[in-house]
């Protein structure tokens, strides 16, 4: 074997070396990202478990504000009536 070719041999075993650590250094990153990205979708998907929760939650206070309002204005209605039977009981009482 010539010296031309041991040092080609030389050098192609260094390349292959130098191939083969960038390979796994690639390898490496690539399983990092992977990892990454999981993790990424494992809190995309329980965030939108809590919004989901949070949303059936503000529909439930929506239409419990709606029947508390209704039940509001149902006994202001009443007070307003009960006022004014007093109102026409203390006239009756004061013509006497």
């Amino acid at each position: 074997m010539s010296e031309l070719e041991r040092q080609l041999t030389k050098a192609l075993k260094r390349l292959s070396a130098q191939y083969e650590t960038e390979q796994r250094r690639h390898s490496g990153q690539v399983e990092a990202l992977r990892q990454q990205v999981e993790a990424l979708r494992g809190r995309v998907e329980r965030q939108g478990g809590e919004n989901e929760t949070l949303r059936q939650h503000v529909e439930r206070q929506t239409e419990e504000n709606g029947a508390l309002q209704m039940r509001i204005e149902r006994l202001d209605g009443q007070v307003t009536r009960l006022a004014e039977c007093y109102g026409t009981l203390a006239a009756t009482f004061r013509l006497r």
